[in-house]
This record gives C-alpha cells, structure tokens and sequence, in this order.
C-alpha cells in the first residue's frame, strides 16, 4: 500500500504521463558507474552487458568525457505455425567532468565480458622542493 505521499504524486504525475515515462526508462536504461583513482590514472568502469564493441561512440571534448552507446536489435523467429518478431533498442549517454591533470589524447578504451573500462591517465605533477637557507646566528 502507498503512503498518502506518494498516493499523492501519484495523482499529479499517471503512469501514463510522456515526461515522466520517457525520464523512467531513460533512467533505468543508465549503466551502473565505478570510478576508480590512482596516482597514475583515473579509471571508469560501465557496467554495459549485452551490447557491442561498435556500439559505442567515446569522446572527450571540453575537458568532459562522453560515453555514448546505441544498439538495435530485429529479431524474427518462425516455428510451425507461431511467428514472433521483436525489437530491441538500447540507447544511453553519460557525460563525466574530466579532472585538470587528465592526459586527454592518451585515453584509452576496452570493453569485454560487458563492463567498459576507460583508462584515463593523469599528467605527473613534480613537486618542487623548495631550499632555504639559514642563517646561523
């Protein structure tokens, strides 16, 4: 049973509202994300089963990384006298803020048993040692 709550919003926003549709399968249709840090690089892992090499588009423009993917399946089986035919389509964009020290041109991507992984590596930052003298009184 809802509570009076979400009865509520319920009554404002019907399953069957365009907005609210499109937002809920766009959503659920979004990979989960890790993204990992090391002194060497930064890495995101996509968990993506199910779609292709060439399904996805990656990019980095503007100091942001951009993900795209879009798969189409038509599949049509006919058995006796049973015919089904569907269709799939699979389609997400995710945009991510790249950090200032990221090496933009030597990003690289994998995909494999459906997680992509992108490897960003990072500029190595030298410290410098600062020397001062002193005085001995």
């Amino acid at each position: 049973m809802l509570n009076p709550t979400n009865q509520w919003v319920d009554r404002f926003f019907p399953e069957d509202d365009s907005f609210f549709r499109e937002f809920r399968t766009n959503w659920a249709n979004m990979p989960a994300v890790n993204v990992k840090e090391t002194d060497e690089n930064y890495m995101i892992e996509v968990a993506a089963p199910g779609l292709l090499k060439g399904d996805f588009q990656i990019s980095c423009e503007d100091k942001m990384l951009i993900i795209k993917a879009e798969h189409k399946t038509n599949e049509e089986k006919k058995e006796d006298d049973y015919m089904r035919k569907e269709f799939n389509f699979t389609r997400f964009e995710r945009h991510f803020q790249l950090p200032e020290d990221v090496i933009s041109e030597n990003v690289k991507a994998t995909y494999e048993n459906g997680l992509l992984l992108i490897n960003m590596p990072r500029k190595k930052v030298q410290m410098k040692k600062e020397t001062r003298l002193i005085d001995v009184k």
